[in-house]
């Protein structure tokens, strides 16, 4: 049997969304001062990644606050390889908005050991992974939408990247459309 890959999940607009409003509907936890939106089938999503996936949280949010969502999201015996927050990310000067933006660079995740060949990353912020954009499957963001079904999508695009030999040579832009064409 092939080795699971490393999933490495965001949290902000790709599995949650947060916010200092209430949106108009009841949140689904509190978590630093934010009103929480746990994304449609998150449940779901992430039980069908503990199953097939080796499961890893990178957010570029602060320590504080990814613990208290992990908390809120995961089971409390959920394994992670690691979980990393913005002290993990490098900062880049974009040059075009002038300002840093945080960015994760996987050769972090190389330097632990693990091959990029068999590392997914779902992230909706596309400018975070100037560096391994073979690794990042682009999410759609989500603030806090009733219906959305993205995570239902990404279940069956992961059915078929969790076999691939090599993540990295696949393309990735235009995912939804494999789906739908094969569903």
């Amino acid at each position: 049997m092939e080795k699971k890959k490393l999933l490495v999940l965001d949290l902000d607009e790709t599995l949650i969304y947060s916010s200092e409003s209430k949106l108009n509907r009841e949140q689904d936890f509190f978590a630093a001062d934010y009103y929480v939106y746990k994304r449609p089938y998150l449940d779901d999503f992430l039980e069908y990644c503990r199953q097939n996936f080796f499961i890893s949280i990178w957010t570029s949010a602060d320590a504080f606050y990814a613990k208290d969502i992990i908390k809120s999201i995961f089971k409390e015996d959920d394994h992670f390889e690691f979980i990393w927050t913005r002290e993990k990310c490098t900062n880049y000067f974009d040059q075009e908005f002038l300002e840093y933006i945080p960015v994760k660079n996987f050769k972090k995740i190389k330097n632990k050991g693990y091959d990029l060949n068999h590392v997914i990353c779902l992230d909706d912020s596309p400018e975070k992974h100037i560096k391994n954009y073979g690794n990042l499957v682009r999410v759609k963001p989500y603030f806090g939408e009733v219906e959305d079904n993205e995570l239902l999508f990404l279940i069956e695009y992961l059915k078929k990247l969790q076999f691939e030999i090599n993540i990295r040579i696949v393309e990735k832009r235009g995912w939804r459309n494999f789906i739908s064409n094969h569903a």
